[in-house]
């Protein structure tokens, strides 16, 4: 079963070298590529948008979230059209070269990771988790797998029914 991962990360997108990077509000700067690289060949719940620090601000590039003088040189083109902002949410297997998701269906969606530097944004990644492989897994285990952690057979049925729901069972 692949291990739950998560990314998020908001703050001013920029490129640097060809790999987008993030001031963070803390100061910090990472690079997204290398945030995402243990999920590479992994099925992702994926979501990246631009983000107004300060909320809408009507008129403004980008509601607020673009940078760029008037717009101008914005690469998703705040100048004229200065009210959309990018979203994109979708799921797959994350893949590089160029960066996108499989779909399930053997498509693949590209992230517009050229639309963020200059913004303030966000990115967010987590790994889906095999609902079914995970049930079996629950399935499987006897009551000495839980011995010495405060687990209950009223939690685990918990558990259990939360699963049934999830799987529409």
């Amino acid at each position: 079963m692949v291990e739950f991962q998560v990314v998020l990360v908001e703050g001013l997108f920029y490129d640097r070298d060809g790999l987008l990077h993030v001031e963070q509000d803390n100061g910090a700067h990472v690079c997204i590529q290398t945030l995402l690289q243990p999920m590479f060949g992994v099925r992702v719940q994926f979501a990246m948008h631009h983000f107004p620090p300060q909320g809408i601000q009507v008129g403004q590039p980008g509601a607020g979230s673009c940078r760029f003088l008037g717009g101008q040189g914005c690469p998703v083109r705040h100048d004229l059209h200065p009210d959309r902002l990018l979203a994109i949410h979708q799921d797959g297997v994350l893949k590089t070269d160029p960066w996108g998701l499989t779909k399930f269906d053997g498509t693949t969606v590209v992230l517009p990771f050229s639309g963020m530097p200059g913004h303030f944004g966000r990115v967010t990644a987590a790994t889906i988790v095999d609902v079914e492989k995970m049930r079996d897994s629950l399935a499987s285990m006897g009551p000495s797998a839980f011995t010495g952690m405060d687990v209950t057979a009223q939690d685990l049925e918990v558990v259990l029914a939360r699963l049934r729901k999830t799987m529409g069972h």
